[in-house]
């Protein structure tokens, strides 16, 4: 089918050939002014920019929408023969309940289902069994319980030795015992049977299939189901199995079926408690019916699985597909405000270095103004020494005769303080230029600290949601992955479920014979006329 669809891509690709006939033909439409007539529909000339389709991009689309349609009808296909082969199995549970209904109706010597006439033998047999016991107890021998087929016989030779002659209950007890032994024969066949064509096949072919790591709402739900299933069976054929195994030294009548309308009916015609043999064939056709009902739910249950398998396919795939877009967007959001957590801290970062290089000059301007501040002390304490080392000597001189060395040495201080108030004028200009520039900076770091404390709150605002949402995202991811995984595994179980190999082993067909690799050459050179070398 995939070949088909490619060569139907191919037909509508457009010819070489016939490109450039459009293309002058387009533009001469486009230059001629007066409209042309209508062309007939069979004109070839028109159907050219019909033909142009077959671009790359729709090639790929064709041949995409060609490969579904193909796994789609594989797909389909796959599935039609895994449901014909539970309907296989159903007519393997149909074959099982019509041997049920023929054993049934051997048993009881009827021609149909009648519950009466099934209560109308269970109740002669219970009379003749009366009538046994009758006899035995005016010849005053003990009676048993028939519950098996070592009573039947110890009361049938009872009889034969009691009684004078048969007045029927010899022979029909003697029917009855082969009956019986024939049915329960019947049942332990129909229990192999139906182990070997239904139980088995379903064991092997109507499971889960699901991995235990994996956990799927669908598969958990149908195992739990299974396993109630699997149960009923073990239990119902396990008791059928005991039951047909004591009926020899003495049956189990604990394991009869409880609840059954059948049995109670059974209960009010005969003497259970003296002749319980009496309701073992029709307690072994209940539980074989009930085993196939038990069996019919298993299938049923099965195909249900396998369309819950096809819809979580569908769901999961669709929800998958939003989460992947999801996280495709969210992750291009966080890569953004991850950009936004950077640019932010490198701010931040800078910020700080310029807070901390205003705060190593401000330091080093107050340090410069303290030295200032010392030294104005310092000059201002020299020049007034001086300045009063000039005035008394300016005294001194005053009254007494003039010396030239106390003239020079005052010249000299006066001199010196002059110096002195000159430098402390130059000194305070510098110590008011650093005081200025102490004042600006100390202004600018009053808003390098404002910017450092936005930087702060931002970046911790980014952070904190680039944090929240990394987490949002981790879990975005966790979700996907766990739907990723989710869609195989029930993609798998589709697989599993439908596979040529599993279907093929629900069908009685015979295997393929292997050659060995000896005989294989010996038959190919007699096809030949090759001759044929004994080994």
């Amino acid at each position: 089918m995939l070949g088909t669809a490619q060569q139907q891509t191919i037909a509508y690709s457009k010819p070489p050939p016939l490109r450039p006939v459009r293309v002058r033909r387009v533009r001469k439409a486009n230059k001629e002014s007066a409209p042309k007539p209508a062309a007939p529909q069979n004109n070839t000339e028109e159907q050219v920019p019909q033909l142009v389709i077959d671009v790359p991009a729709q090639r790929e689309e064709n041949q995409s929408k060609a490969v579904a349609m193909t796994l789609t009808t594989m797909r389909a296909g796959l599935q039609r023969a895994y449901l014909d082969g539970l309907e296989f199995i159903r007519n393997k549970i149909s074959d099982t309940e019509t041997e049920v209904t023929k054993t049934r109706l051997s048993f009881y010597s009827c021609n149909e289902t009648d519950e009466d006439s099934f209560l109308q033998y269970l109740k002669e047999c219970n009379d003749h069994f009366l009538m046994a016991n009758n006899e035995l107890r005016r010849k005053n021998i003990k009676l048993e319980v028939i519950d098996s087929e070592m009573r039947i016989v110890t009361l049938l030779n009872h009889l034969r030795e009691a009684a004078e002659f048969d007045k029927g209950e010899i022979a029909f007890i003697t029917g009855f015992w082969e009956n019986i032994k024939h049915t329960v024969e019947s049942f332990h066949s129909l229990v192999d049977k139906f182990q070997t064509n239904v139980l088995n096949r379903l064991n092997q072919n109507c499971t889960s299939y699901n991995n235990a790591d994996i956990s799927l709402e669908v598969s958990n739900r149908y195992t739990e189901e299974i396993s109630g299933y699997i149960a009923e069976l073990e239990r119902e054929l396990t008791n059928m199995r005991l039951l047909m195994k004591t009926y020899d030294s003495g049956i189990h009548q604990d394991l009869f079926s409880q609840n059954s309308k059948f049995a109670e009916k059974v209960l009010v015609s005969c003497d259970l408690k003296a002749f319980p043999i009496l309701r073992l064939a029709p307690d072994l056709a209940e539980k074989m019916e009930n085993v196939c009902a038990i069996a019919r739910k298993w299938l049923d249950r099965d195909e249900q699985y396998m369309y819950e398998v096809n819809n979580y396919i569908k769901e999961t795939r669709n929800i998958a597909k939003k989460r992947e877009e999801d996280l495709k967007n969210q992750k291009e959001k966080q890569k953004k405000i991850e950009k936004a957590v950077k640019t932010a801290s490198i701010l931040l970062h800078n910020n700080k270095e310029k807070l901390q290089k205003i705060e190593s000059e401000l330091n080093s301007l107050e340090g410069q103004l303290n030295g200032f501040k010392q030294e104005k002390k310092c000059k201002h304490t020299e020049k007034a020494q001086k300045s009063s080392m000039a005035d008394f000597l300016s005294i001194t001189m005053t009254q007494t005769r003039k010396n030239y060395n106390l003239q020079m040495k005052r010249q000299r201080l006066v001199k010196q303080v002059r110096e002195l108030e000159e430098f402390l004028i130059g000194l305070e200009r510098e110590l008011s230029n650093v005081e200025d520039e102490l004042m600006v900076k100390s202004q600018e770091r009053i808003l390098i600290n404002e910017k450092v404390e936005t930087s702060v709150k931002t970046y911790d605002t980014l952070k904190t949601d680039f944090e929240k949402y990394s987490d949002n995202l981790e879990k975005l991811e966790q979700e996907v992955n766990i739907l990723s995984g989710q869609l195989l595994q029930l993609e798998i179980i589709q697989t599993y479920k439908t596979s040529p190999e599993n279907v093929e082993q629900i069908f009685d067909r015979p295997q393929t014979v292997k050659l060995a690799p000896s005989l294989k050459e010996k038959i190919k050179r007699k096809r030949k006329g090759l001759p044929v070398t004994e080994s």
